[in-house]
């Protein structure tokens, strides 16, 4: 996202201001999407963005709350 297009961002949605991990986040999407012509990338391909990035789990995950029985 350029400078421009954030400041635009921020003045519609007040209390928006992105932080420079999401920035950088969405400046490797745009390039992603744009160099494989995917507007709309699958989840996979996300996480190998954010992996290209540096990401990684470093904790086990939550546990998930129970589902109620069905009657």
């Amino acid at each position: 996202m350029s400078q421009f297009g954030e400041a635009r961002y921020a003045e519609r949605f007040p209390g928006s201001a992105l932080t420079a991990d999401q920035i950088e986040f969405a400046l490797a999407m745009d390039r992603y999407m744009r160099l494989n012509r995917r507007p709309f990338p699958a989840w996979h391909e996300v996480l190998a963005v954010l992996k290209a990035l540096g990401y990684r789990k470093v904790a086990p995950p939550a546990p998930r709350p129970e589902r109620p029985a069905s009657e």
